[in-house]
C-alpha cells in the first residue's frame, strides 16, 4: 500500500519530499486499524516510521473537522514536532504549539486543528477544565513507553486516564518503542496493538572488549594502537559514519571528548567547517571552541540551551563526527548516528553504583542507524570487566523491562486527588477510587489497597485548607482551586502560603521559600559549598530547623538565584558555584513558575504584596535588579542592554521614549537601527498604557 492508496493529496505527500511512499507492514496495519475506528498502540523500534502513522491519522481527523492533540515528553521535541506538522498548513490545517504557562485557559485549543504540547501541558488542561477534553477527538501519545519513566510518566498516565474517563469516545494513538507488556498497556487504553521488530536500518549489536569488537553474529574486528576508543572512532568515521558515545556523567563526557579530540587523526575527520560563535562567556566555551574543529563535541544538561542547540545542529549537519553525551540526549533529541557506543553501563545513584536498566540501553542503542543514509546501524556496549561483559550480553539479548506505573507515589496521589476534587470530577473517596481504576496503576495493582493512602491525603488537604468535607462529600476551597489551576503540588502551596502569612517578605526569604518547594529540584551541595551556605544561613537569620534533609542544596539553589537577580554574570555564577549555564537555566525555569504562583496566591492572601511578587517573577525570568524591570519590557532589551541603558541615564520607559537616536547609539552594543527601534518600542508601550 502507498500513501496515494489512502487518498492522501499531493500536498500531504510533499511532507515526505513529494514521494508517494510505500508503507511498511506495521504502518499499513496501524493505519487500517485506526481507519476502522480503533484506538491503536504501535510498538516498534526507534526510527521505524511511527510519525507517518500519526500524520495520516491527524489529517483524517481534520477532514472530519475533528481536533487532535499531539503529546511529546519534552519541550525540545515539541518544537521539533511542531516544525514537522506545520507542513500540514498547506492543507488548511491550523497547527499550534503550547508547552508552558500551565495557568493558561484551555480556550486556546479551539483556535487549532492540532496542538503539539508536552505531557505536563496536556495534564494542566484537565486541571483547569475537564470539559476541554471533550473538544479533542484524537490524542497522539508519542514516546508512550515513557509512561514507565518515574519522572516523565505520571503526568502522561494521568492525562490519558482522564481522557478515557471524561471522553471515552476520543481515540488514542500511542507511538512507542518496544513495550514488553504491550497487551496490558493496550487493555489500559482500550486499544488494539500493532507490534513489530522491523527496523528500516538493521541494528548490528556487539561488545567492545579490550582492543576488539565482538559482534553477536560471530565476527570480531581487532584494533591496534594506544587507545581503542580513538581507533574505533577513526574506523567508523573512515567508513563515512558518525558516532554517539554515551557516558554516565558530565565530567566523563567532557574528559572523553577532549581525549578523542586531541588524539584523533585529523586526516580521517577532515576539516569540518564549524564557525562556533560563543553565545555566553563561560567555562564550556573554551573547551568547545578548541574541540569542535576536530569534529568532536560533548553534550549534557550543564550546557546552555544555545550551546546544546549549536552542537545538535553541527551533528545533524555531519560536521561533528563524534558526540560524547550523557543519557539525557537519548530521550531528549532526535539525533541518530550510524554507530552508538554505550561506554558506561553503571551509574551512581542514591549513594550506590548500579547497572542501568535494559529499557535505557535499548533507548540508547535505538539511535543507531540513520534512515535514508545508512544500510546498517552499529550498537556497541563497552565491557571493561568479565562482569560487565556478561551484563552486555544480557542487554543485547534481552527485551526492555515491562512498563510499570509510578502513580503510587505519595506526592503524585496528593497532586492528583487535589485536581480530581478541584475540577469536580470526584467528590468522594469512592469517586477517587473509581478514577484510579482507569489508570495503568489500577490495572497493575488492587486500587482498594490504596484507600488508606487516599484517606490520609484527604485529611492532609482538609487540615491545610484545600478542601472542605460534608457528609463524605468533598469540595475545593479557593486555595485548593488555585493550587490545582496553578499546577503545583499542594505541598508547595502550603509552603508559599505559610510564607505569605509570615508577613516577612524580602528577596532572600522569597527565594529560599521558592527553593523549598518540590518543583524546584535542588542543586547538589558539595563539601566545598557548606561553609558559604552556613554563612548565608547565619547572616540572613534563616531558621532551618523545619527544613527537609536536603536543605543545604536548596539554600545553594536560592543563593544562585539571588546572584542571578542581582545581575551577576553567568561566568561569575558558574565559577562561584561550580555549575554550568544549563543548571542556572533549569533552576530559573522552575523558580519562574513558582514565583508566578506566589504572585497569584498573594493576590488572594496578601494583595498589598502582589505587585512585588509580579516584579520578582520578571526579575527571575530576566536575571535583573528591580530598577530595570520596566526597561526590559522593551523588545530586544535583556539584562545586559537594560543595564547599559540604565547606567547611561535612561532609567525609565519615558526617558527611553524621549531619547534621541544619537544619544542611544553611543551606548555600547546599540547600532543606529537598534537605538531607533528601542525608542519606537518604548513610545508604543507608553501609548498602549495610556489608551
Amino acid at each position: 500500500m502507498r500513501l496515494s492508496d489512502l487518498g492522501m493529496p499531493q500536498k500531504f505527500l510533499d511532507m515526505f519530499e513529494g514521494k508517494d511512499l510505500k508503507l511498511y507492514d506495521h504502518q499499513e496495519e496501524a493505519i487500517r486499524k485506526f481507519l476502522e475506528g480503533n484506538s491503536v498502540i504501535v510498538s516498534v523500534p526507534t526510527a521505524s516510521g511511527k510519525s507517518l502513522i500519526a500524520y495520516v491519522a491527524i489529517y483524517r481527523e481534520f477532514q472530519k473537522r475533528h481536533r487532535s492533540l499531539y503529546i511529546v515528553p519534552l519541550r525540545a521535541l515539541a518544537s521539533e514536532k511542531f516544525d514537522d506538522l506545520k507542513k500540514l498548513r498547506d492543507l488548511g490545517v491550523r497547527v499550534g504549539i503550547s508547552v508552558g504557562d500551565y495557568d493558561e485557559s484551555p480556550d486556546f485549543i479551539r483556535k487549532y486543528d492540532v496542538i503539539v504540547c508536552t505531557s505536563e501541558k496536556a495534564d494542566s488542561l484537565f486541571h483547569h477544565d475537564p470539559s476541554a477534553l471533550l473538544e479533542i477527538s484524537l490524542v497522539v501519545a508519542d514516546e508512550l513507553h515513557l509512561v514507565g519513566d518515574e519522572s516523565r510518566g505520571p503526568r502522561l498516565e494521568t492525562f490519558l486516564s482522564a481522557m478515557r474517563f471524561i471522553n471515552p469516545d476520543a481515540r488514542i494513538l500511542g507511538l512507542s518503542a518496544t513495550i514488553t507488556n504491550i497487551e496490558q498497556v493496550a487493555q489500559w487504553l482500550d486499544s488494539t496493538s500493532v507490534v513489530s521488530d522491523f527496523r528500516p536500518v538493521p541494528l548490528r549489536g556487539g561488545i567492545i572488549k579490550g582492543r576488539s569488537i565482538e559482534y553477536l553474529d560471530g565476527e570480531t574486528v581487532e584494533f591496534h594502537g594506544k587507545d581503542e576508543i580513538v581507533k574505533i572512532c577513526e574506523y567508523f568515521i573512515s567508513q563515512g559514519g558518525q558516532l554517539l558515545i554515551f557516558v554516565n556523567s558530565r565530567k566523563r563526557s567532557e574528559d572523553l571528548a577532549k581525549k578523542i579530540s586531541l588524539s584523533i587523526d585529523r586526516k580521517i575527520v577532515g576539516e569540518p567547517e564549524i564557525s562556533y560563535i560563543p553565545a555566553e562567556s563561560d567555562r564550556y566555551e573554551d573547551l568547545l571552541t578548541r574541540m569542535l574543529p576536530s569534529g568532536v563535541g560533548f553534550h549534557h544538561a550543564g550546557l546552555s540551551n544555545s550551546q546544546r542547540s549549536s552542537i545538535e545542529g553541527f551533528f545533524k549537519e555531519g560536521k561533528v563526527k563524534v558526540l560524547v553525551a550523557t543519557p539525557t540526549l537519548a530521550a531528549g533529541v532526535n539525533l541518530p548516528a550510524r554507530t552508538v557506543i554505550i561506554r558506561d553501563i553503571t551509574r551512581f545513584s542514591d549513594g550506590m553504583v548500579g547497572y542501568i536498566s535494559s529499557t535505557e540501553v535499548h533507548q540508547m542503542l535505538g539511535r543507531a542507524g540513520r534512515p535514508r543514509y545508512d544500510t546498517v546501524g552499529y550498537g556497541l556496549i563497552y565491557a571493561s570487566t568479565e562482569n560487565a561483559y556478561d551484563h552486555a550480553i544480557d542487554y543485547l539479548n534481552s527485551e526492555p523491562e515491562p512498563l510499570e506505573s509510578s502513580l503510587d507515589k505519595e506526592s503524585l496521589i496528593r497532586f492528583n486527588v487535589m485536581a480530581l476534587i478541584s475540577t469536580g470530577l470526584c467528590s468522594s473517596l469512592d469517586g477517587i477510587i473509581r478514577f484510579y481504576r482507569t489508570t495503568l496503576l489500577g490495572l497493575q495493582q488492587e486500587i482498594e489497597k490504596f484507600s488508606k493512602q487516599f484517606s490520609r491525603t484527604l485529611s492532609f488537604l482538609g487540615n491545610n485548607g484545600f478542601i472542605t468535607e460534608k457528609e463524605g462529600r468533598y469540595a475545593a476551597t479557593k486555595l485548593g482551586k488555585a493550587a490545582s489551576d496553578l499546577y503545583i503540588d499542594p505541598m508547595s502551596a502550603v509552603i508559599l502560603k505559610k510564607y505569605l502569612d509570615s508577613g516577612e517578605i524580602d528577596d532572600v526569604r522569597s527565594m529560599v521559600n521558592i527553593c523549598l518547594t518540590p518543583e524546584v529540584m535542588p542543586l547538589i551541595a558539595r563539601s566545598d559549598d557548606l561553609e558559604e551556605i552556613e554563612y548565608f544561613i547565619r547572616k540572613n537569620e534563616i531558621d532551618v530547623s523545619q527544613f527537609p534533609e536536603d536543605y543545604a542544596g536548596r539554600i545553594k539553589t536560592a543563593m544562585v538565584l539571588l546572584d542571578w537577580i542581582s545581575e551577576s554574570s553567568m561566568e561569575r555564577i558558574e565559577e562561584k558555584y561550580n555549575i554550568g549555564p544549563g543548571d542556572v537555566q533549569a533552576k530559573v525555569s522552575s523558580a519562574q513558575w513558582i514565583s508566578y504562583s506566589l504572585a497569584r496566591l498573594a493576590s488572594l492572601y496578601l494583595p498589598e504584596k502582589r505587585r512585588y511578587f509580579e516584579i520578582l517573577n520578571v526579575r527571575i525570568t530576566e536575571g535583573i535588579r528591580e530598577e530595570i524591570w520596566e526597561i526590559i519590557s522593551i523588545p530586544n532589551i535583556g539584562r545586559v542592554r537594560g543595564r547599559r541603558l540604565y547606567n547611561a541615564g535612561f532609567k525609565s520607559l519615558e526617558q527611553v521614549a524621549g531619547a534621541s537616536v544619537e544619544s542611544l547609539s553611543k551606548i555600547v552594543g546599540f547600532s543606529d537601527k537598534l537605538a531607533s527601534d528601542t525608542i519606537a518600542h518604548a513610545q508604543s508601550i507608553i501609548s498602549r498604557r495610556r489608551a
